[in-house]
């Protein structure tokens, strides 16, 4: 095994490689880290099949972070997690209880976040020659469909009758998909469409992946909180806000222009 894996944890070992990995072996990285480490133990087959890619790809990306074969990547991973402490359970009290999970459930999203995945979403969405479209999870959708609007031109929300709009999709464009539980085929639909029109595919979704993970150029997961968006709504926030810091001064025009307009539509 080669000394380059002992950095930390395999976990936090994937997610620094994340952009060293090409497209096929970013698949396999994001479904170990969807379900980490029991996902390791499986076998190259079915790991290769639940990552859409072939067996010989999840042997390239073991060797990758500097191990001699999967079976070598199985035994650091098997090493890592024999002295493993279970987690300490949430407490049960009836307001702090829930608020406790829901900021537990925000820490481990962004530290679970590979940093190419967060880089390359800013990229993309920060550059104003592209045209981004947002689609699905509705609240969500709408609400970052806000937050872009405001600080950047060409952003456009895709509703359940846009066939014409996303037809329209070409390899500059941006599409932002979310697809949180229980996962909608029409978005790893739209997806697979942009994909084919080499449209790049922003996700935002569950620990678990969506199907649309798939199609995807970018995955964003949010750890899920009981019955709570806060992780979602949180991650989206960040980027928005990373995306109005990569802008600069347009950015903060844009924004300003934005909000004496709302105060003027508002008076009376």
């Amino acid at each position: 095994m080669g000394g380059t894996v002992a950095e930390g944890t395999l976990a936090e070992v994937i997610r620094q490689r994340l952009g060293d990995c090409s497209p096929a072996e970013r698949k396999v990285a994001r479904v170990l880290l969807a379900d980490y480490p029991a996902a390791g133990f499986e076998t190259v087959a079915r790991l290769a099949a639940r990552a859409g890619v072939s067996g010989p790809t999840v042997v390239r990306f073991a060797t990758r972070l500097g191990f001699q074969g999967f079976p070598d990547f199985q035994r650091g991973l098997r090493s890592e997690t024999s002295g493993t402490d279970p987690a300490p359970a949430e407490r049960d009290t009836p307001l702090l209880g829930p608020i406790d999970a829901a900021a537990g459930a925000m820490r481990r999203t962004v530290q679970g976040l590979p940093p190419y995945d967060v880089e390359e979403a800013v990229e993309l969405l920060a550059d104003r020659r592209r045209q981004v479209y947002v689609a699905g999870g509705s609240l969500l959708a709408g609400y970052l469909y806000q937050l872009l609007a405001t600080v950047r031109p060409g952003v456009h929300v895709v509703g359940p009758l846009s066939a014409t709009t996303i037809a329209d999709l070409t390899g500059r464009d941006v599409l932002v998909a979310f697809d949180l539980p229980p996962y909608e085929p029409a978005v790893t639909a739209l997806a697979r469409h942009a994909s084919k029109q080499h449209a790049k595919v922003v996700l935002f979704t569950a620990a678990g992946l969506s199907p649309a993970a798939a199609h995807a150029e970018v995955v964003l997961p949010s750890e899920s909180a009981p019955r709570a968006l806060t992780p979602a709504v949180a991650l989206l926030e960040a980027v928005a806000g990373r995306v109005l810091e990569r802008l600069g001064g347009e950015g903060a025009i844009r924004l300003a222009q934005a909000e004496t307009l709302a105060a003027e539509l508002d008076a009376p």
